[in-house]
């Protein structure tokens, strides 16, 4: 990010399993991994191991979660991720919380290095189990740790600015499904008011010298976005994956009509819930 260059993620929720882990991190297409736990229940003794084996390969690891209180934050931040996603940060006053959650207070720092107030344990993953010397583990965790807030409401677009400029965020992470549902725009990721205001975000990050992201699904997008300058894009994950691989695999025998000549029964569709 530092260096300006892109970095491709690939997000994982409803198969975040550590052979789904490895087999993404061997395929080398990748450089980061997104952990959902947002949107799914990934218990905090499974994200260690989910980074004990990212680690195995040059991968840096990122977790998506609703940062609500200090807890939260410090026990994600022990699993050894490499970055955190704070999802719906609508304030300033919100990202410096999550900024004071998360950063160590050092009584040395380093030029430039942003200090907070979350709780020392160096004796867990991130602190390779005591292992590291405390400055050597602060200074890692203060300077190489990742912080992400998520802007997906109207309201974070009005305190945008600010929101940016706070000292000791990394990076912002667009979130357009969200926005797009907000603004009544639901499933359109690449209307125009949504294009502006992310076009208003990486201007805003470019003033502050940040790094922003966003999904970028599909050919189309994933130009749009990376022409709007962001660096982390995330073009899908597990769930996309699966969808895009099976309707391949159909493909093999899409032409075959059984000998009673009958076409193959069509899928059932997808289950709509019962109106109220």
């Amino acid at each position: 990010m530092r260096a300006g260059e892109i970095e491709h993620l690939y997000v994982l929720g409803n198969h975040a399993t550590p052979r789904h882990v490895d087999f993404v991190c061997g395929s080398g297409l990748f450089q980061s991994l997104w952990f959902d736990l947002e949107h799914f229940d990934i218990p905090t003794h499974e994200l260690v191991v989910l980074n004990m084996v990212a680690r195995a390969y040059p991968m840096t690891t990122i977790a998506r979660f609703k940062a609500t209180d200090y807890q939260s934050v410090m026990r994600v931040l022990e699993t050894g991720v490499g970055g955190i996603m704070c999802s719906m940060v609508d304030s300033a006053a919100q990202a410096r919380q999550i900024v004071e959650w998360a950063k160590f207070k050092n009584p040395s720092p380093a030029p430039g290095e942003v200090t907070g107030l979350r709780g020392w344990n160096s004796g867990g993953v991130d602190g390779r189990y005591g292992t590291l010397s405390p400055a050597d583990y602060v200074h890692h965790q203060n300077n190489e740790v990742a912080i992400l807030c998520q802007i997906e409401t109207e309201e974070a677009v009005a305190e945008l600015d600010a929101i940016v400029a706070t000292p000791g965020v990394d990076g912002i992470f667009f979130g357009p499904g969200d926005y797009a549902h907000r603004i009544g725009k639901l499933g359109q990721i690449s209307h125009p008011d949504v294009v502006a205001a992310m076009r208003q975000l990486a201007e805003s990050c470019k003033r502050h010298k940040k790094f922003w992201g966003t999904i970028g699904p599909g050919r189309e997008n994933y130009q749009t976005v990376r022409g709007l300058g962001a660096q982390l894009i995330c073009p899908g994950g597990d769930v996309r994956v699966m969808i895009n691989g099976i309707r391949e695999l159909a493909k093999t025998f899409a032409d075959y009509v059984p000998s009673n000549g009958n076409q193959p029964p069509v899928p059932a569709p997808a289950v709509t819930p019962r109106p109220v």
